[in-house]
């Protein structure tokens, strides 16, 4: 969005007309304002979760990354180095039971998770079905008996880092230094990658091992959708900034404690975080299919891609700092913008996508929708979130 010379608002073909106020009621949004009212919102990340906590090392001599793409194949042949490890990967068959979806965070997972074409390997055992899992470790024994491939592939790895081929004699030869994460593997939560700038993905399954980054269960799951939306808004531009001021970071490296202080405020008005969840569903889903989808343009996809992302980025800045959003506004979206059936985001109908765009069109063509206005504090913070070149 760009502040226009006519104080206008244009997205593509999204129009809105400022509210024009009172002049002494008037302020200049800087973006040293805009921290600050974000820095002393009380409720935080770390109030509304049962646990912000960091994946799987990103280096660890006995794991490995292993392809999938040839699931029956038993040879060891085209192998290959991995960057963050230095270890050899295979393409060979591991048992499933232990292979993980892995997310790397070098690509952007934003709203969908988009795992590698990897699996990661954990010679553990999940046990139980709450939130907060219990987990032990095969021992050497049970693992050659009842996973060989995998206790093969283990003894592979020793061998390259360096030791002389044995057998694995005790669990400390592929022990996990934090095995903290595993109390959620199958539990629902949110990944957070720092790929350029924030970027959050909802794991439903809870089943992805994820490393340069962060998880984040929430004490209540109907507000994951929610949360998700408002970790990928333009609101989290200015979290690096707050970081900085309370020197919380000392180096490029996303940690817990970070996330944790994510300032979290919810709209007065129900309608609004519905359609905010709403939106963040249509998301998942749209980003999802612009990944493996071939029947449209990524084009095609990324432009409602865009146009989603600005109304859910219009009702969070409002929710967080304005409160004045154009009531005209809301019912023109609440019109429109419908809960869609159970597992709406993780369908591969064709036929949804076309439904998303006339839900776009029918917003953009309705009689009232370009009388909608915002008031000259709303288009100077979207101005300068949107372009200030440090966010």
């Amino acid at each position: 969005m760009k502040l226009m010379a006519e104080k206008r608002i244009t997205w593509n073909s999204l129009y809105i007309k400022p509210k024009l106020k009172n002049k002494v009621e008037y302020m200049f949004w800087s973006k040293d304002d805009i921290v600050e009212r974000l820095s002393k919102i009380p409720r935080t990340l770390e109030d509304i979760s049962i646990e912000v906590f960091e994946g799987v090392p990103p280096e660890n001599n006995f794991l490995c990354e292993t392809s999938l793409s040839r699931e029956y194949c038993t040879d060891a042949s085209n192998s290959y180095g991995n960057p963050q490890t230095n270890i050899s990967v295979a393409q060979v068959s591991i048992e499933k039971e232990l292979m993980h979806p892995y997310v790397d965070g070098s690509s952007s997972n934003e709203f969908a998770v988009h795992p590698s074409q990897h699996r990661f390997l954990l010679p553990y055992e999940i046990l139980g079905y709450e939130i907060r899992k219990k987990y032990r470790i095969f021992q050497p024994e049970e693992l050659k008996t009842k996973f060989p491939a995998a206790y093969e592939q283990l003894m592979e790895v020793k061998q390259k880092a360096g030791t002389e081929k044995q057998e694995l004699d005790s669990v400390e030869c592929y022990r996990l230094e934090n095995e903290s994460f595993l109390q959620y593997i199958k539990t629902p939560k949110i990944i957070i990658t720092n790929h350029c700038q924030l970027h959050a993905s909802y794991d439903a399954t809870g089943s992805h091992v994820f490393a340069d980054g962060i998880g984040v269960v929430l004490g209540d799951i109907t507000l994951y959708h929610y949360v998700t939306a408002v970790l990928n808004s333009a609101i989290a531009r200015a979290l690096p900034e707050i970081w900085h001021r309370e020197k919380m970071q000392k180096n490029n490296h996303l940690n817990a404690r970070m996330l944790k202080r994510f300032p979290i405020e919810f709209p007065k008005k129900e309608i609004t975080e519905t359609l905010v969840s709403t939106i963040c569903r249509y998301l998942i889903y749209l980003n999802r299919q612009k990944q493996v989808s071939k029947a449209y343009p990524k084009s095609e996809y990324q432009n409602l891609i865009d146009f989603y992302k600005r109304i859910s980025d219009l009702l969070i800045l409002d929710t967080y700092i304005t409160d004045d959003l154009d009531p005209k506004l809301l019912e023109i979206l609440a019109e429109n913008i419908t809960a869609p059936r159970e597992e709406f985001e993780y369908s591969n109908d064709i036929n949804l996508l076309i439904g998303l765009q006339a839900i776009k069109q029918n917003i953009l063509g309705s009689a009232d929708f370009r009388k909608c206005r915002f008031n000259n504090e709303f288009t100077n913070i979207l101005a300068t979130l949107k372009n200030n070149g440090v966010w």
